[in-house]
């Protein structure tokens, strides 16, 4: 899929191209984005395994913590975000269009993406340090369960990953909407992927609850 649909209008498509890029030099080194981005890292507390006492405990691990924080900031599915810059549809679009042979276009798109670094790594902290509490008390869990290390090291790391594409900005084509993925959601919905995605989960967990399905 694509998160880009193409209008078949010239004029258009370039309008759509210069708000896409406007929107990277609002973002340019953007250190208040930056530091609110490193909130999400709450995403992985739950009330069973991961509760706030459990996750203080594994925290209070320094040397497992930052163990296993840097195993997961060095992860392949960290480092191919932080290179694809899948943080959301719009930065996504940005490290694309700097990829080709773009002339001018390119050289200006690979300045924006290089302006995306301050975003691009406390996203991989927030997640990194939030999941090292997480991956580290679903390891137990596992292993209490009568897995192996290693069987119990792998599910947890899969659990890591499954939260973190469910709560996480993302560009990925099934992760956003239909309304995201339009001509008109370039432009108005250019700040709303991160509120939109929460929207979705939260109906999700409510309509769960009244249907009494948890």
């Amino acid at each position: 899929g694509t998160n880009k649909l193409e209008t078949g209008n010239r004029v258009v498509n370039n309008v759509l191209n210069w708000v896409n890029n406007s929107v990277g030099a609002i973002m340019f080194l953007n250190t208040r984005s930056a530091v609110l981005q490193t909130i999400s890292a709450i995403n992985y507390m739950n009330w069973s395994d991961n509760n706030p006492l459990k996750a203080g405990i594994a925290f209070g691990n320094q040397k497992q913590f930052w163990t296993d924080f840097i195993k997961l900031m060095n992860s392949d599915y960290l480092k191919t975000r932080r290179r694809g810059l899948q943080i959301n549809v719009t930065e996504s679009e940005i490290a694309d269009a700097a990829s080709g042979p773009q002339g001018v276009n390119g050289v200006i798109s690979l300045l924006l993406k290089k302006g995306f670094v301050l975003t691009q790594f406390a996203d991989s902290f927030a997640i990194a340090s939030g999941g090292a509490t997480f991956y580290r008390n679903r390891i137990n869990t596992y292993k209490k369960e009568g897995l192996t290390d290693k069987e119990a090291e792998k599910k947890a790391y899969l659990d890591w990953y499954n939260i973190s594409e469910e709560s996480q900005q993302s560009s990925r084509t099934d992760r956003i909407s239909m309304e995201q993925a339009s001509a008109a959601g370039r432009v108005i919905l250019a700040f709303a992927n991160t509120p939109m995605q929460y929207a979705r989960l939260q109906k999700k967990a409510f309509l769960d609850l009244k249907n009494r399905r948890g």
